[in-house]
C-alpha cells in the first residue's frame, strides 16, 4: 500500500491559487499568531470546506476505547449522510475511526498529516489515506515531501483542523492533549466546539467533560452538531439503498452468520470492496466477527 499511495500525483497549491482552501487565508487575517501555510502539498483533491460547505472536524484519543472508537465511525458516517465534510488528522484511534466511518457513505474527508507526504504518518493509515485520496477526500501536509514526522508538528497541523472546519467535535480525549490543542485553536478562529460525554472516571472522558462544564455543546449524535450548524437532518435514507454494496451485504447477514469467501461467492464486490465494508461495519458495530471467523448481524 506505501507504493500505491507513493505513486499517487502530488498537488502543490499555494494562498491564491485554485483549490487552495481560502479559510486558510481568512483565518491568518483574523487571528493572531495562526499563519496560512505558504505551500500546501496534497494527494487527491481538496473538497469544499467551510465557509463554502458544512465542514466538521472529529477528533480524539489514540488510546480510545472500542465504544469511542464505534460512536466515531457512526458520527462521521451519519454527517457524510447529511452531506458534511469530515476532517480530522488520521491518527489512530478516533481519527481513524471518524474518517473510516465518513469514507465508508461516499463522503468528503479531509486528513492533515504532522509530516510531508514522503513520511505518512502513522503507518497503518496508509491503506485509508490511499482510499480518501483517490475518492471524494484528499490527505495534506504543509510540511515538505522529505519531512519526517516529529513531536512538534502534531501541534502545528492541529490549527489547519481547526480553520477548515466549521465546528470541532471531540469524541473522547484527556485534560491535556493534542486534541485539547486542537480545541484551542478551534475556540481562537471562533469555531463551535463539541463533545461527546463518557463514563465518569474514566481518562477518555476527562477532556470530553472538562469542555462540556465549560460551555462545549453537547453531542450524543449528528443531529446535535447538525442543529449547531443550522442544518436540518435529512432522513432520506441514502445509505441503505437497495442497490448499494452495504445494503446488500447487510441483507445477506441479515439471512445468517457468513464467512469471507461465502460473502465474496454471494455479493457483487471485489475482495477489496468487501474487506472496506465488513471493516466500516465493524467499526460502527453493526456486524462482528466470531473466533471462527464467520460475521454476524447485530441486533
Amino acid at each position: 500500500m506505501d507504493e500505491a499511495l507513493r505513486e499517487l500525483p502530488i498537488l502543490r497549491l499555494c494562498p491564491g491559487q485554485v483549490g487552495y482552501p481560502r479559510v486558510l487565508q481568512s483565518a491568518a487575517a483574523a487571528v493572531r499568531g495562526f499563519d496560512a501555510p505558504p505551500e500546501l502539498h496534497l494527494w487527491g483533491q481538496i473538497p469544499p470546506c467551510a465557509p463554502r460547505a458544512p465542514c466538521v472536524a472529529i477528533v480524539g484519543s489514540r488510546a480510545c476505547t472500542q465504544d469511542g472508537r464505534r460512536f466515531a465511525a457512526q458520527l462521521g458516517a451519519e454527517l457524510a449522510r447529511q452531506g458534511v465534510t469530515v476532517v480530522s488528522g488520521a491518527a489512530r484511534g478516533i481519527d481513524q475511526a471518524a474518517m473510516h466511518g465518513a469514507h465508508s457513505e461516499g463522503g468528503a474527508v479531509v486528513a492533515v498529516l504532522g509530516s510531508g507526504l514522503g513520511h505518512p504518518y502513522p503507518r497503518d493509515g496508509l491503506e485509508l489515506m490511499w482510499r480518501i485520496a483517490t475518492a471524494r477526500g484528499a490527505v495534506i501536509s504543509e510540511f515538505p515531501h522529505d519531512v519526517a514526522p516529529r513531536r512538534h508538528h502534531f501541534p502545528q497541523r492541529n490549527r489547519l483542523i481547526a480553520a477548515l472546519s466549521q465546528a470541532v467535535v471531540v469524541v473522547q480525549g484527556g485534560e491535556r492533549s493534542g486534541t485539547m490543542n486542537t480545541v484551542q485553536w478551534a475556540l481562537e478562529l471562533g469555531r463551535d466546539v463539541g463533545a461527546v460525554p463518557g463514563l465518569p472516571g474514566q481518562a477518555t472522558s476527562a477532556g470530553p467533560h472538562r469542555l462540556l462544564r465549560q460551555g462545549a455543546f453537547l453531542v450524543e449524535s449528528a443531529q446535535d452538531v447538525l442543529a449547531t450548524l443550522g442544518l436540518l437532518l435529512d432522513v432520506t435514507p441514502h445509505a441503505l439503498e437497495p442497490s448499494s454494496p452495504r445494503a446488500e451485504l447487510l441483507a445477506a447477514l441479515q439471512l445468517g452468520p457468513c464467512d469471507f469467501p461465502a460473502l465474496l461467492r454471494r455479493l457483487p464486490l471485489s475482495a477489496e470492496a468487501l474487506r472496506t465494508e465488513l471493516g466500516a461495519l465493524e467499526l460502527e458495530g453493526l456486524i462482528h466477527r466470531s473466533p471462527a471467523g464467520a460475521y454476524h448481524r447485530r441486533s
